[in-house]
């Protein structure tokens, strides 16, 4: 989750065998890492052998002089931790890194849907660590947390220069743990101080409502439940008969990637769905395999510029397709695909393997994806513009 992002392991059921033999789980990162105080990703089985020895003599010197000159003591087990995540930073990708046992245990549960913490979503924005939204009935939510307050420290420990993992797990722990966040809010003179319980967290990925004839399904992440909740709820909008479906993927972070092929075959006939692209060009395809439930039903897709990764390749597949009318704005632009390489002690590497594509081989990293209506996303006060779009153009249907 870095990337300022990141989604997670959960829990391991039936696995995709992915990248030419090796038996993976993909997992997409999100942006700024939206991240439900914890976080997560995929899951790989293999590495990959180095081609070029590095030249440590300087490591070894510095080290040295560290523990003869230093004032304090050095520990060795923390300076072998930074030294690999230094290695990882080295290469210049928001989406790669090494994780220690316990950063991977935090991972591990994001995608499960279940978790201890207050139950906000978080995302790094302009180096801030800033709340995208506390989850209705939280913690976060009834102490007073609000979209878009900043987080200035985390039980007096300023968040300034504070990596997005580090702050969520400063903030989680155990249930009937209380954290104190120091919070700066837009129009407020003062930093507010809040202290929140924590609890145990059960989020579903996926919350839909038929109203007037329409169905609106909201799919907060790509997750372990994402596929059941998701054919349900059209399964439902099958049975109702329903006039028109609207998906909103507005701020979700991604997630698992074999989610994305059977939640778009719900809609398409077998197809691709992406298209992934290695280091040595050559590429693999991921298909939906099974009969669409509602392939002529009117759908619509709500996003916005946190809509990332999996959301992508799920709204990327549907308007190549033109399968679907995308509202809102210009989408995050994630692009590339990591795996969570286990290590030993319990540790993982989480590394970029490859780059996606739609299917008609657009390249999104770093672009998005451009809606077919531009709306801008300013959702305040009840107000909600791209949701309004949407259900103007459904009234206007035959």
């Amino acid at each position: 989750m870095f990337p300022s992002n990141l989604k997670s392991l959960g829990k391991l059921s039936d696995p995709n065998k992915f990248a030419r033999g090796r038996w993976l789980r993909r997992v997409f990162s999100l942006l700024g890492l939206l991240v439900f105080f914890g976080a997560g990703f995929l899951f790989g089985s293999s590495y990959v052998q180095s081609k070029q020895s590095l030249n440590l003599s300087k490591f070894w010197e510095v080290y040295g002089l560290l523990q003869s000159e230093y004032l304090r003591d050095v520990n060795p087990t923390k300076a072998a931790v930074g030294a690999t995540k230094g290695l990882v930073a080295s290469l210049d990708d928001p989406y790669s890194s090494y994780l220690t046992k316990g950063e991977k245990e935090e991972l591990d549960q994001d995608l499960s849907g279940k978790f201890q913490g207050i139950g906000a979503e978080l995302a790094e924005r302009n180096g801030k660590i800033t709340v995208v939204s506390p989850l209705e009935g939280s913690p976060a939510k009834l102490a007073g947390l609000k979209s878009g307050d900043v987080i200035a420290s985390i039980n007096e420990t300023t968040t300034a220069g504070m990596a997005l993992i580090d702050a969520v797990v400063a903030i989680r722990g155990p249930e009937g743990t209380t954290v104190k966040l120091t919070v700066t809010r837009t129009g407020v003179v003062k930093p507010l101080e809040l202290t929140i319980t924590r609890e145990k967290i059960t989020m579903e990925s996926v919350k839909s409502e038929i109203r007037n004839g329409v169905m609106t399904a909201t799919v907060t992440q790509f997750g372990d439940d994402t596929v059941d909740l998701f054919s349900k709820a059209i399964n439902d909008a099958k049975s109702q008969n329903v006039k028109a479906i609207i998906i909103d993927l507005r701020d979700n972070a991604g997630g698992y990637l074999n989610t994305v092929p059977k939640m778009a075959g719900l809609f398409l006939p077998p197809s691709t769905i992406v298209v992934e692209r290695y280091r040595d060009g050559a590429t693999e395809e991921l298909h939906s395999t099974s009969v669409p439930t509602l392939p002529d039903t009117p759908l619509y897709l709500l996003v916005n510029k946190n809509s990332a990764s999996a959301a992508e390749i799920f709204t990327g597949a549907l308007q190549d397709y033109r399968r679907a009318v995308v509202i809102g704005e210009k989408t995050y632009g994630k692009g590339v695909v990591q795996e969570i390489i286990p290590l030993s002690g319990q540790a993982a590497l989480r590394l970029t393997v490859a780059e996606w594509l739609t299917p008609k081989m657009r390249q999104i990293n770093d672009k998005g994806l451009q809606p077919s209506v531009k709306v801008t996303d300013k959702r305040t006060n009840g107000a909600d513009p791209i949701m309004k779009k949407a259900l103007a153009l459904i009234a206007e249907l035959p």
